[in-house]
C-alpha cells in the first residue's frame, strides 16, 4: 500500500519532506512545522509500519530499497518537483541512503538529525543484527507497553526524565509490535551500507544536526567530513531528539540554511 502523507503550507513555496524516527509518525514534526509552514511547503510521510502506513510492510531482504520506492511513489503522487529531505534517526538513515542510491535530481538538500552513517565492517554488522533481532522478538511477542518501557531504558535516552519517558510511551503505545519488528529488521543498521565514501565525494548540500547531550551521535558527527557542502550543527543542551526538544531553534536553523544562503 502507498505511504500516508500530509501537506501543510503553500506548494508554491520550497518543499520540505520530513521522515520521522522509529516508533514515531508524521505528527512528531508538527511543532517544527508550525514554525516553517508560512515559508515552506511541508510534507510529512508515515514510514512503513508506522502511523497510517502501518500496513505498508517492506521486504526483509531489501528494506531500504523498498522504503525508497515507496517514498518516490509518494513524492510522484504529490507532483513534487524539487525538495529538501529531512530525516531523524531511522528516518535520517533512510534519507541518507536515498540520497546515496537514488540519484534523484529533485533532491536539492539533505538535512540529517541524529542518524548513523552506517557500519563499515562485518563483525559490527553481525553484532548489530543480533541486537535488532533481540528487540524485534520483544516487539513481536510482548505487549507494546512492556516493549516501550524497555526500549526507553537504553542509554541513548538517558537525557529524558522519567516523566518525559512516560509521556513518550503513552504517545507511542498505539503502535503494533509485529509491524515494528518487521521495520526494525528490514532497515537494520546491519543492512545499511556505510555512506562515508558517498559523503566524501558528493556535492549535494548536507546539514547534520545532533544534540550536545547525545554522546553516541556526537561521536558519529565527528566521523562526517566537513567539506564545502557539508555542515555540522550541534544543539547545545539537547539530547537525541533535537526537533522535539527545541522545535523553534530547530526550525530557525532550517530557515537560516535554506533561506539566508
Amino acid at each position: 500500500m502507498p505511504l500516508y502523507s500530509e501537506q501543510q503550507g503553500s506548494n508554491q513555496n520550497p518543499t520540505l519532506v520530513f521522515l520521522h524516527g522509529f516508533l514515531g509518525n508524521r505528527e512528531d514534526w508538527q511543532s517544527t512545522i508550525e514554525e516553517l509552514k508560512n515559508d515552506f511547503h511541508c510534507v510529512t510521510i508515515d514510514l512503513p509500519g508506522h502511523g497510517r502506513s502501518v500496513s505498508s510492510a517492506v521486504a526483509l531482504e531489501d528494506g531500504f530499497g523498498s522504503c525508497h520506492r515507496l517514498i518516490k511513489f509518494a513524492l510522484d503522487a504529490l507532483e513534487i518537483k524539487s525538495f529538501t529531505l529531512i530525516g531523524y534517526s531511522l528516518g535520517g538513515r533512510i534519507a541518507l541512503d536515498y540520497a546515496r542510491t537514488q540519484n534523484d535530481p529533485r533532491l536539492k538538500h539533505l538535512i540529517l538529525e541524529s542518524c548513523h552513517v552506517g557500519l563499515d565492517n562485518d563483525q559490527d554488522k553481525k553484532k548489530r543484527y543480533q541486537f535488532d533481532h533481540h528487540w524485534a522478538e520483544r516487539f513481536s511477542t510482548q505487549s507494546i507497553e512492556e516493549s516501550l518501557y524497555q526500549w526507553y531504558e537504553q542509554p541513548i535516552f538517558d537525557d529524558l526524565s522519567d516523566q518525559q519517558k512516560d509521556a513518550t510511551i503513552e504517545k507511542r503505545n498505539h503502535n503494533y509490535g509485529v509491524f515494528l519488528a518487521n521495520m526494525l529488521l528490514s532497515t537494520s543498521l546491519a543492512n545499511q551500507q556505510c555512506s562515508l565514501p558517498f559523503l566524501n565525494k558528493t556535492t549535494l548540500p548536507i546539514s547534520y544536526f545532533y544534540g550536545q547531550k547525545d554522546t553516541k551521535f556526537t561521536g558519529i558527527a565527528a566521523l562526517i567530513p566537513q567539506t564545502k557542502n557539508i555542515k555540522i550543527q550541534c544543539f547545545n543542551g539537547l539530547g537525541h531528539n533535537t526537533h522535539q526538544q527545541d522545535p523553534i531553534n530547530y526550525a530557525n536553523n532550517i530557515k537560516h540554511i535554506l533561506l539566508d544562503d
